[in-house]
């Protein structure tokens, strides 16, 4: 049935392992001729289908064998048993020191936001409890994600417009916040498992999006 997989494993060894997951939801929605969304839910667990479900195991076998992993995915659905892999939570957590540094260092050569004439504790300051609150809110469904309060978010957007920083500026903080967590994520990769990784970067995903978005609302409020 996926015979032809150049949806899913184009240039597989010209990319990273960060870009092969972070974009295998919508190429296997093109595929399967689906939103990229309900690939998402499926994925998740709030949604079931046989189709996508056989697709996605595919398509992390195929990026397993890529990367020198020897994992089988014949059993156990879309989401595996948290005791089969390492955490993306457990990983952050144990990582927080080396996320700030790496934050903050590109904070610092990114000329937008250096400009802004901050001591480094003040710059870095929003950005452990930004986090944490992705970790917290992870564990909720698009549902309730949605509806979540987001007060460390709410809290960075005002603080950004108060120390002079662009809305452009708060949203690349976002983006670094990203680009930090991805390459641990990287770093640790055989050390986790294709599916729970997957699984756990996509909700990460969506938790930074709509706290993007509530950093922005709350930015420009305070204008």
């Amino acid at each position: 049935m996926y015979r032809d997989n150049s949806n899913t494993s184009v240039n597989l060894q010209k990319q990273s392992p960060q870009m092969l997951y972070r974009g295998l939801y919508v190429r296997l929605a093109r595929k399967l001729g689906v939103d990229a969304s309900y690939v998402s839910r499926v994925a998740r667990g709030d949604r079931r289908s046989d189709e996508v479900e056989s697709a996605l195991r595919h398509a992390l076998a195929e990026i397993d064998q890529q990367l020198g992993r020897n994992t089988s995915t014949a059993d156990g659905g879309i989401e595996r048993k948290a005791s089969a892999a390492k955490r993306l939570k457990e990983l952050v957590k144990q990582n927080r020191t080396l996320i700030r540094k790496q934050w903050l260092t590109h904070s610092q050569a990114d000329p937008n936001l250096s400009s802004v004439e901050i001591g480094a504790k003040k710059r870095t300051a929003p950005i452990l409890r930004v986090i944490e609150e992705t970790m917290k809110a992870m564990k909720l469904n698009l549902k309730d994600m949605a509806a979540a309060p987001l007060k460390a978010a709410a809290q960075h957007g005002r603080l950004r417009q108060s120390q002079g920083f662009t809305a452009m500026g708060l949203i690349e903080e976002y983006n670094l916040v990203r680009r930090c967590v991805f390459a641990l994520a990287q770093e640790h990769i055989r050390q986790m498992d294709a599916q729970v990784l997957l699984q756990d970067l996509t909700q990460f995903g969506e938790a930074l999006d709509l706290q993007t978005q509530r950093a922005i609302r709350d930015y420009l409020a305070a204008n």
